[in-house]
């Protein structure tokens, strides 16, 4: 995964040769240039972003094991929800944008084997084992619910009563995401060709709420993310990333900053009782905000403004391997960096190489565990690597949901205590600690090779031998 510019001509502002009016020497805006400088922004490392995922993961599975407690009325699980939905899976889309690169044909067929397979596959088995299990069950519990009032399955779209009704088309549970990432990849190049794309985008997202499209085939969702996908595919064209907090001073406005989100998440909890749902994207403004309806698109706005602040936040809590105290042996200076990786005339000392273009070009190569000296830098890479892995907890971690709750009592208080007593919550927080362990497992090499047959099918028998050439 590069950090440098992008790879594709779409939506290029200059090309190559001399830059345009109003643009730096590299071809970006002058106001890009100039807001690169004020914030530090530069291109991203891929042990930084693979770092990221992994505490992403993390929230994502933790907010999905604890929803059920939500669904009870828990305020603690509430205000937990409400500190991470806001951020965790629009930076997943944007780091997903960020990392996208042109469709060629190598590309093509590898959404098709990485995405429209596995949603397939998985769409029937998970459609198959849910009905099974939760839909045809003879305990007194009601049809297709999880626990108590929860059900995975949208019940105006999509509840089963039977084997004729679950459909392709309304995604089982996690599995939107990968529709929706299809959408995205598809869609882009013809965004990039708009003026002013993000902009219209954002209309879109807060004007998609007055129409009926809802679950199907995850387009008001797609629609909704797609600014996210846009803008971390524009910070990799024009080569800033959310920047890190370095100094003393950044980190202790960083940490200030986290503390305001989760007091807003207390106040929108405790004291305006804001529902979660709004922070799903999927569903049209009447549904999710009733009555106020009308407000959606400034609600939805709004929503967009937290969501970058909070982004903003989570990325600069997230160190460069540098600032970790990684070590790239043989790097020790710009000559012996640069004659590593090739540039044979930087490494005989060339004075008009640039201080960080070792650096630069180095960026996205990933270091040895075994070559780091202190327990912090091999901690750091041992994150990254689990966070190179993140579609299997993403896609895998609803399975193990369906398992623990069907064939443990681990939810069984849900049905028979309070939501806010004190045994609910002890319960929930344990449950954060179930969640953190089964995505760390779900992250694990072992768990990769158990299932990349399942999530990376091989179907190069398809495609034409000559044309796999490409």
């Amino acid at each position: 995964m590069g950090s440098g510019g992008s790879d594709s001509g779409y939506g290029a502002a200059g090309g190559k040769g001399a830059a345009a009016p109003g643009a730096d020497a590299g071809g970006d805006p002058a106001w890009v240039a100039s807001l690169r400088s004020f914030t530090g922004a530069a291109p991203v490392s891929s042990e930084r972003l693979d770092v990221a995922k992994f505490f992403f993961i993390l929230l994502v599975c933790a907010g999905h094991f604890c929803e059920p407690f939500y669904k009870v009325g828990n305020k603690t699980a509430q205000v937990f929800m409400h500190a991470i939905y806001g951020f965790h899976v629009p930076a997943f889309v944007l780091i997903s944008g960020y990392v996208s690169g042109d469709l060629n044909p190598k590309r093509r067929r590898a959404l098709i084997g990485g995405i429209v397979a596995p949603y397939v596959i998985l769409h029937v088995l998970y459609s198959v084992a849910y009905t099974r299990a939760f839909c045809e069950r003879t305990d007194g519990r009601p049809q297709c619910e999880f626990v108590n009032g929860w059900s995975l399955i949208d019940p105006k779209q999509g509840q089963w009563d039977g084997w004729d009704k679950w459909t392709f088309g309304y995604p089982f549970a996690q599995l939107w995401y990968l529709v929706s990432l299809m959408t995205k990849r598809v869609w882009r190049p013809f965004a990039l060709e708009m003026r002013w794309t993000l902009l219209f985008h954002v209309v879109l997202g807060v004007l998609v709420g007055y129409t009926t499209v809802g679950r199907f085939l995850s387009l008001h969702r797609s629609t909704v993310h797609m600014p996210y996908f846009l803008c971390g595919f524009l910070m990799k064209k024009h080569r800033c990333f959310f920047p890190e907090a370095r100094s003393a001073t950044q980190k202790t406005l960083a940490y200030a900053a986290l503390a305001c989100n989760l007091l807003a998440a207390v106040v929108a909890s405790l004291v305006f009782d804001m529902r979660v749902e709004v922070w799903f994207q999927s569903d049209p403004h009447d549904e999710v905000y009733g009555k106020r309806w009308a407000w959606g698109p400034v609600f939805q706005l709004g929503l967009y403004v937290w969501t970058f602040f909070t982004m903003a936040i989570a990325f600069a809590l997230v160190p460069e391997p540098e600032r970790a105290g990684v070590v790239y042996p043989g790097e020790d200076d710009q000559g012996e960096s640069a004659g590593l990786l090739g540039d044979s005339s930087a490494a005989a000392g060339g004075a008009d190489k640039p201080a960080n273009k070792a650096r630069t070009r180095r960026a996205g190569r990933y270091g040895r565990e075994r070559d780091q000296v202190a327990l912090g830098p091999r901690v750091y890479l041992r994150l990254a690597k689990w966070g190179s892995r993140t579609l299997y907890p993403f896609i895998l971690h609803i399975a193990a949901l369906l398992l623990v709750a069907k064939y443990t009592d681990w939810f069984e208080i849900t049905w028979h205590v309070p939501g806010n007593e004190w045994a609910v919550t002890q319960r929930l927080l344990l449950t954060v600690v179930l969640s953190a362990i089964i995505t760390l497992l779900l992250s694990l090499k072992p768990a990769t090779n158990a299932f990349r047959w399942l999530l990376e099918p091989d179907i190069t028998a398809l495609y034409n031998p000559e044309l796999q050439k490409l």
